[in-house]
């Protein structure tokens, strides 16, 4: 039996599945890793303790395919994980310091002035999208301005997927995925120089690596690999993709007009087409694959917000008695409407405020708990039709994945407030599958993504909209979209109030025998 590995790394979680043909997931193992947080703000990880865990996930995963009675070859190895991010290695392909993380905002103030003096739209007409703290560039212009010592050793710029293919075969390179904001013309889908020289570090275009198609074979399993990993040593490794794209891929959704969401603790969602969209706060990544493009906006809303309703408003309810309480309420909740920026980030999509915050709308004595937990199953929904309006393609169909998928009624309110077809695969690790779909086309063992995740991505649970709630969902739909934008002074002032008590310290407390 013919295996394929899809390899997942993400920021706090490691997962390994084998795949045979027919989408099983014949051997799993999962193993979570560290962030270091050296000051507030900041994001890094160890880069030799990222190799180090995957090593060791990889070799649980060999090793169950060894106690199999069928004799499991692994064909090909194929990688996602966290994008973005700068891991930086020397001439010796040794690490220069701790990766910086997507989620690190130290960049913060170098964007700032980027935005200030039209940097920031220079790079966003070259490769179609606006960079955001965490990418690769601006992190390099802080190093530079920062660590010089540290990138003046540094040889190569590689991403978490990137160093890992470089763990497993020697080889440097970068996915077309990756490398696309900040670095590829959105034109020709090739390396920019010029967007170095944008942010004045011409110096150091030589540090990012060959580009590679998410389906080439980036090399194979060298010794040193295969003794830590117990892969076998001549394996082929596909270069993969950044997680967003693989998870589309793994989710099913590879042919154009295809959409893909995510809701877990935050929302994603994306649609294939032949472009980047020009929408301020998407980011489009280029498949590499017949001029296909994945066009994505993520929301800080997520599933957050159902935990805490269950925690706050109902009593602390099992799931199961939470999704019963919201069903009893009626669709649109009579009127009662939940923003859901519970994050204490503000919002970052479809539109950027980090002031935003959760509210409900419409409260009056006739609304009951019922009415607040399905207002904030709504709220969700709402936040992510918010997402998907903003793409550039209304997609034909969303595959939907994370863990809100567990939830029938979740899925089908998201049917229900987008108007679109949802269908939900069976395998749960849409990353892993993408990888894995990845591997097997770069060693042709299926033609193109399309049959490769046709077979692999599994078995499909499908939601129609239901035209009976759809007036209700436009209405209420509407209604968010005023709330939303009409709040925005309020969420400012709120944070003025925040931020002025903050100043002025608790307030001390009196003291009962003072005259």
């Amino acid at each position: 039996m013919n295996v394929f590995l899809g390899i997942d790394a993400g920021t706090r979680n490691v997962k390994v599945v084998a795949y045979d043909r027919e989408g099983s997931a014949v051997a799993t193992a999962s193993a979570s890793q560290s962030v270091v947080t050296p000051e507030p703000g900041r994001a890094e990880q160890e880069m030799d303790a990222v190799w180090s865990v995957t090593a060791e996930t990889i070799q649980t995963v060999v090793a169950e395919l060894e106690a199999r009675e069928d004799d499991a070859e692994i064909e090909a190895v194929g990688l996602t994980g966290q994008g973005d991010g700068c891991w930086l290695i020397d001439g010796d392909g040794e690490p220069v310091r701790n990766a910086i993380l997507w989620s690190d905002s130290r960049a913060a103030p170098i964007v700032e002035d980027w935005a200030r003096d039209g940097t920031l739209e220079t790079l966003a007409e070259i490769c179609g999208s606006r960079p955001y703290p965490g990418m690769s560039l601006p992190v390099l212009r802080w190093l530079a301005d920062e660590e010089p010592a540290a990138l003046e050793r540094a040889t190569t710029a590689f991403s978490c997927t990137d160093w890992l293919a470089y763990s497993l075969t020697g080889e440097r390179g970068t996915d077309t995925t990756e490398a696309t904001v900040p670095l590829l013309d959105r034109e020709t889908t090739a390396f920019e120089p010029a967007v170095f020289e944008a942010v004045g570090l011409p110096e150091r275009a030589s540090l990012i690596p060959d580009l590679r198609a998410p389906t080439d074979v980036v090399g194979t399993v060298a010794e040193t690999a295969a003794g830590e990993t117990g892969l076998p040593a001549g394996t082929p490794v596909v270069t993969g993709a950044i997680d967003v794209a693989a998870s589309a891929v793994g989710s099913g959704a590879v042919r154009p007009g295809d959409g893909a969401a995510s809701i877990g603790t935050s929302l994603f969602t994306q649609v294939i087409g032949d472009g980047p969209g020009a929408e301020p706060t998407a980011i489009g990544m280029a498949l590499g694959i017949d001029d296909r493009w994945t066009t994505a906006i993520g929301s800080n809303a997520g599933t957050r917000t159902l935990e805490w309703v269950r925690s706050a408003i109902a009593d602390g309810a099992s799931f199961d008695d939470l999704e019963e309480l919201a069903r009893s309420a009626p669709a649109g909740s009579d009127g009662l409407l939940y923003l859901p920026y519970l994050s204490e980030t503000g919002e970052r999509g479809p539109f950027t405020d980090p002031d935003a915050r959760a509210g409900f709308l419409g409260l009056s004595p006739t609304h009951g708990t019922a009415h607040l937990v399905r207002s904030a199953y709504e709220g969700l929904t709402l936040a992510l039709r918010d997402c998907v309006d903003h793409l550039p393609a209304d997609p034909d169909r969303i595959a939907l994945s994370g863990g809100g998928t567990r939830s029938s009624l979740l899925c089908q309110l998201v049917a229900d407030c987008t108007g679109t077809e949802i269908v939900v695969p069976t395998n749960d690790e849409p990353g892993a599958t993408g990888a894995a779909a990845f591997a097997a086309v770069g060693v042709g063992a299926y033609p193109n993504l399309e049959a490769a995740t046709d077979a692999l991505a599994g078995d499909r649970t499908r939601y129609a909209p239901r035209p009976s709630t759809a007036g209700t969902y436009d209405e209420l739909y509407a209604a968010y979209r005023d709330a939303r934008t009409d709040m925005a002074p309020i969420w400012d002032s709120q944070a003025a109030f925040r931020t002025s008590t903050d100043a002025a310290g608790t307030e001390p407390t009196a003291d009962p025998d003072a005259e």
